[in-house]
């Protein structure tokens, strides 16, 4: 005969009801607003309905209701072209678990409910993966997990020690956990790639410049790379992060030349070595753990995803770890196949570059000027004229920058149509892009061959983390211009204007008003040792967790020692895995019941006192029996008995049994006052 199904108690209803509450809370961060609204009033109007123990609607109603929900999805489906997408699939996910909790009545309809819950709690690693999600997601699941224990056994509640069963299974599958980690890591991309919804916008550094294109990043405080420099902390004017070479300039924007970066070629690949160890190791001159002689500089950058090629290295990148897939140019600008859509992670070798004889093309093109702009071709024809050589007409204008009354800031006065000329002769008020330009613009108007470097500079340094936190607003942009002997060499005209820039970075060179977010992120105080901390936190995560791949793999071998024997490695993995899986059966020990085992010590005490249990004694006879032999104790004897005999054999409300079970350690305990038999 079948059973009706179990209706769910009111108590039932709202643990369901706030456990999907909390699974869908983080969802919040990308859910679209519509849906997300549309959730939170579906949310609400389940909670009167359980607060004021009102029926549950309709199938009707839920049909019009779940009608609504599908409108709202195709609306935005077309606003989004066509593309169901990622976010939206996961909306809906959630909008149909809230539609079937508004139908729960029976045990089925609340499995159903809790089984998705782990569905939508798993959802949330489509986004993103912060360690933090990582430690809510481990305990939503061990509360669903309760739950859904609790709701098909009702009875467990007085019997059963859920936090202590589940501790001792996450202690139990934890070595597994860590051991396939590290055996197995994460793949170098992914299976499929998930549809998105919308175009991601891209962010940072752009292939171009005008005025204002750096300087409207400058008050953003995201984080754009984070850098483990080998050997500690650089000197400020070392951490320039080159990203782009500008060549173009049509008077108003300044741009790469599309057929140089066309012509690259696989980047020079570093060793196999471990970051943390010294790459130069066994090379004359070199200590591990310090910086190569001759200025070379080790490091490792996790860059954030840009939806741009290219990657960032400290000038001058000399090489990059294979497993990032990267193209080099003669520009010494580094790119990977592909857009950087997820945060990646690189190894990168920097030092001083080799002087090289200048073609004759590259020199057109380092000389090549727009008509216009009269007033500045003057002055630099003059420095020509007067200085004949280069270097000094650099210093010339580096002056100028330093003399003239310019300023650094966030909000110069608008141009006119002659940029160069307005900016040098007129405004004097301007950001990096505007010193770099006009100082690229003078020297080529002097003969000297010159381009325009974009990336970031400088970067702040985590002394708990140990490493360099580079946001967007450390964009900037700088000048190279080439010298007989030397090659390329590096000007920064914002120095000029403003040492504090190079120095002490963006903050210490504009006034408060101008960038009052990031001045609030770095003023000293435990707040800061707090966001440190914090950020040191998130690095580790995303160093040793969310990129661990393949690269980190190797490394972490050769850390151990095991080298290149990971196939005997995987194979002993596995056997103590094996290990693993028998121990908890040979170490399984039955855990007695906590009444059994105190009637057994009470079974010991009165053998002391000579009445010894026979086998086949029922507990009423042989406590009937102890009363007779030991008359001083007869009190404690029956009423340890009696408790004994309602807890094993009867079925009592949790909140009695833990009066009796009080009982009984009482009774206990004053049987073991009783005098030991003369």
């Amino acid at each position: 005969m079948k059973l009706p199904p179990r209706p769910l108690a009111h108590e039932e209803h709202g643990l369901l009801l706030g456990q999907l509450a909390l699974v869908l809370a983080p969802q919040a961060r990308s859910l679209p607003v519509a849906i997300s609204v549309l959730l939170v009033l579906l949310m609400g109007w389940r909670w009167l309905l359980w607060r004021q123990r009102a029926p549950l609607p309709s199938r009707l109603m839920l049909g019009l209701i779940a009608g609504l929900v599908l409108l709202v999805a195709v609306a935005l489906v077309w606003q989004a072209g066509g593309n169901m997408g990622r976010d939206l699939s996961v909306a809906l996910l959630g909008a149909f678990v809230v539609l079937k909790l508004l139908e729960c009545r029976v045990l089925a309809d609340a499995t159903l409910v809790t089984q998705l819950c782990f569905y939508l709690l798993l959802s949330l690693y489509l986004f993103d993966q912060p360690f933090w999600l990582a430690l809510y997601s481990l305990a939503m699941a061990a509360w669903l997990l309760r739950n859904w224990l609790f709701l098909g056994h009702p009875e467990a509640r007085g019997h059963l020690a859920v936090w202590p069963l589940l501790g001792r299974l996450t202690l139990t599958g934890l070595p597994w956990a860590l051991l396939l980690f590290v055996l197995f890591p994460r793949l170098d991309r992914p299976l499929w790639q998930l549809p998105q919804a919308e175009t991601v916008a891209a962010t940072g550094i752009s292939d171009t410049m005008n005025p204002g294109s750096v300087s409207q990043l400058a008050q953003s405080t995201e984080v754009a790379l984070r850098a483990d420099v080998e050997g500690g902390p650089l000197p400020a004017g070392a951490l320039y992060w080159r990203a782009l070479v500008l060549w173009q300039f049509d008077g108003q924007t300044w741009r790469p030349a599309t057929l140089r970066q066309r012509q690259a070629i696989p980047a020079p690949a570093l060793p196999a070595a471990d970051d943390t160890a010294a790459y130069g190791a066994g090379q004359p001159g070199t200590t591990a753990g310090m910086p190569l002689a001759s200025g070379t500089v080790n490091y490792s950058v996790t860059l954030e995803p840009s939806q741009h090629p290219w990657l960032f290295l400290l000038d001058r990148g000399q090489a990059i770890a294979p497993g990032a897939g990267a193209v080099v140019n003669a520009d010494g600008e580094f790119f990977a196949r592909e857009p950087v859509e997820r945060r990646l992670r690189y190894r990168a070798r920097s030092a001083p570059a080799a002087a090289q004889p200048l073609d004759l093309q590259t020199r057109q093109l380092a000389l090549a000027l727009p008509a216009g702009n009269p007033r500045s071709r003057a002055l630099a024809a003059a420095w020509a004229e007067r200085y004949p050589d280069p270097a000094e007409r650099a210093r010339a204008a580096l002056r100028l920058f330093a003399a003239a009354p310019f300023s650094y800031t966030l909000s110069p006065a608008p141009l006119g149509r002659e940029q160069i000329d307005s900016f040098l002769f007129d405004t004097r008020r301007g950001f990096c892009e505007h010193y770099a330009s006009s100082f690229v613009f003078l020297m080529r108007a002097a003969g000297v061959p010159a381009r325009v470097v974009t990336g970031y500079l400088g970067g702040e340094y985590n002394p708990i983390g140990g490493n360099y936190i580079v946001r967007q607003a450390d964009a900037h942009a700088w000048a190279e211009i080439w010298l007989e002997g030397r090659g390329w060499v590096r000007v920064d005209p914002t120095s000029a204007v403003a040492p504090s820039r190079v120095e002490r970075g963006i903050d210490a060179a504009l006034a408060a008003s101008e960038i009052a977010a990031l001045r609030a992120m770095r003023e000293p105080g435990w707040l800061q040792d707090l966001r440190w901390g914090m950020d040191g936190a998130v690095y580790t995560w995303q160093r040793w967790v969310l990129q661990y791949d393949r690269g980190q793999q190797a490394r972490l071998m050769r850390q151990l020692g095991i080298g290149d024997s990971l196939p005997q490695t995987l194979l002993a993995g596995l056997a103590m895995l094996s290990l693993l899986a028998l121990l908890p059966l040979a170490l399984k020990r039955r855990r007695a019941d906590p009444v059994q085992a105190m009637y057994e010590r009470f079974c010991r005490r009165l053998a002391r006192h000579g009445c010894v249990r026979a086998p086949s004694e029922g507990p009423q006879d042989y406590a009937a029996r102890a009363a007779r032999t030991l008359p001083a104790a007869a009190d404690t004897v029956r009423d340890f008995s009696e408790r004994y005999i309602k807890l094993r054999y009867s079925r009592l409300p949790p909140a009695l049994r833990a009066t009796e079970l009080a009982g009984l350690r009482q009774a206990l305990r004053r049987l073991a006052r009783l005098p030991p038999a003369g």
